[in-house]
């Protein structure tokens, strides 16, 4: 038996497609092959289609008693109906981060009073939520990269719990008020960073695009239907406390399911999920064909409950494992700064902070100019935020399924050449003129009064642009820093949910100054910086794959 790691080997297959992607060598190998394995289940929809990677990979350098060969190694062992239930809860705790801060808007007024303070005082609340919910996943994502997913879940979830108890218990003290209102954020903040590592740790880059899509139906539908569950809580009377209280069920049943169903899927924890890897002695230990064995005999991984519960340790120290399934270099405060230096990363983060700071600009105002100037009710503005929520979701969605598509595509055309990760945000282009055409028209349709209709059609552009590009840059950054998901999109979402916090802050007043037409038109050409800096992007394709895999 020859002393060659099944790593090495790897790296001497010749295959199509791309080889070795940011240190994982089975990620993205489009080739069409017949495979003599028993994975015959490979899957085709979503969410059936991302658990598999059937790649059949031949290594002529390590022999195992009779010649015994790699082969297959799926990109994870997940089935089906866990990689479809690992997506339902992960959608759900997405959804509840989102949530927790937009159910509160819709009360202020009455919080106002309850609390007896001003209107600044207590918009403040707002912004110090969004200013947490901006900088608390940094904290979360660095620690999801290296620790594991399931422990912080656990965590972040019994934070928002408690929290949200207290809240929905204590007397109405403007100071408790604010550092509740703290500490909920930082609980809620985990969602987007530990969810989009999950999706990576289950997904090939093949199908990121749409499993990504997927994910943020959570996020989306939170700003949707907060509004709307407000609006039924406080339509019979003023009980504002149960907007807490229900955030709080919510969060209790989210705490549950991951306790009781979610395993640890961190790819350098758990590698791709095969139950073999746990105490695999590597290939230069085997001396028989084990059942078990993960690189000859795949098996699925076995559904169990109550699993992984503060699981820290790799499944085996042998160096085949480490090697598949790397580590990123430990947590050190150098970190962030070192993927804020990786220009593709801070300029796609800025452009979609610019699209951010357009929508939370015209969600914070729409409430207040639908009951200025429509005189509508709480429930019926809360109704209206279902336009532009459903527009999220299709932009996402379709933004999502034609990245992939794309990407698919030029593979087929290129045949034995490495996608350049940039092409992903050539899509931007068209869902950032959308964006600009529903800031600009939104913000007008309100100045002249223009039919409610056509407010919420200019509405439904400016959502629709947002996540037809928020999606690419998520599935960008998830591909480029694929050891750093977590992190990558920490520091992204720290970018947009500045910008959403500058401009939910500021745009009432600047309103005042200049006309509501004026202040969306401003918004609206800031988005020439996100298209200047795409463009560039785009136009160095390919560059910075190679250069960031390692750290």
């Amino acid at each position: 038996m020859q002393s060659s790691s099944s790593y090495e080997s790897f790296r001497s297959v010749n295959t199509s497609g791309e080889e070795l992607h940011n240190g994982n060598p089975n990620v993205d190998i489009e080739k069409n092959a017949a495979s003599s394995s028993n994975l015959e289940h490979t899957l085709t929809q979503f969410p059936y289609n991302v658990a598999q990677d059937k790649t059949p990979i031949k290594d002529s350098t390590v022999e195992v008693v009779d010649s015994l060969s790699l082969h297959t190694i799926p990109y994870s062992c997940f089935t089906k109906w866990q990689v479809l239930t690992i997506f339902l809860i992960v959608i759900y705790i997405g959804f509840l981060g989102p949530m927790s801060g937009n159910i509160y808007i819709p009360a202020l007024l009455l919080l106002q009073q309850e609390f007896k303070v001003s209107t600044t005082v207590i918009n403040s609340t707002v912004s110090v939520f969004m200013g947490v919910f901006a900088f608390g996943p940094l904290f979360w994502g660095v620690f999801a990269d290296v620790g594991g997913r399931k422990i912080l879940y656990i965590i972040s979830l019994f934070l928002m719990v408690v929290v949200n108890i207290l809240l929905a218990t204590m007397p109405a003290n403007i100071v408790s008020l604010y550092v509740l209102r703290v500490a909920q954020a930082f609980g809620s903040s985990s969602v987007m960073s530990l969810g989009a590592g999950t999706v990576t740790d289950l997904t090939k880059p093949t199908h990121r695009g749409k499993a990504i899509a997927y994910f943020m139906l959570g996020p989306n539908l939170g700003p949707i239907l907060a509004p709307i569950f407000a609006g039924l809580i406080l339509m019979h009377g003023e009980h504002w406390r149960w907007l807490f209280g229900f955030t709080s069920i919510l969060g209790g049943i989210a705490l549950l399911l991951v306790i009781i169903f979610l395993p640890e899927t961190l790819r350098c924890k758990v590698g791709n999920g095969d139950p073999g890897w746990e105490g695999f002695p590597g290939i230069n230990g085997i001396q028989t064909e084990d059942g078990l064995n993960p690189v000859t005999n795949p098996h699925h991984k076995k559904w169990k409950f109550f699993a992984d519960v503060g699981k820290f340790k790799p499944a085996t120290d042998c160096e085949d494992f480490k090697e598949l399934y790397p580590s990123p270099p430990k947590f050190n405060l150098k970190l962030y700064w070192k993927l804020v230096c990786i220009l593709p990363v801070t300029l796609s983060s800025i452009a979609t902070a610019f699209l951010f700071a357009n929508y939370y600009a015209f969600s914070v105002t729409l409430s207040h100019y639908l009951k200025e100037n429509y005189h509508m009710s709480i429930l019926q503005i809360g109704a209206c935020y279902v336009c532009p929520g459903i527009s999220m979701i299709l932009g996402s969605q379709t933004g999502g399924h034609l990245s992939d598509y794309l990407r698919k595509r030029w593979l087929k055309r290129h045949d034995g050449k490495q996608y350049p990760l940039e092409l992903r945000l050539v899509l931007q282009i068209p869902g950032i003129l959308l964006n600009t055409l529903g800031c600009i028209g939104y913000g007008w349709a309100i100045q002249k009064h223009y039919p409610l209709a056509v407010v919420l059609v200019f509405s439904g552009l400016n959502a629709f642009g947002l996540t037809w590009c928020s999606n690419t840059t998520m599935t960008y950054l998830t591909e480029l820093l694929s050891r750093r998901a977590a992190g990558a999109v920490a520091l992204s979402s720290m970018f947009r949910n500045i910008a959403a916090t500058i401009s939910s802050a500021i745009i009432i007043k600047f309103t005042e100054m200049i006309g509501v037409g004026y202040s969306f038109t401003i918004l609206g050409l800031c988005n020439i910086v996100a298209l200047v800096f795409n463009c560039y992007i785009i136009k160095y394709n390919g560059i910075w794959q190679n250069k960031v895999k390692h750290i």
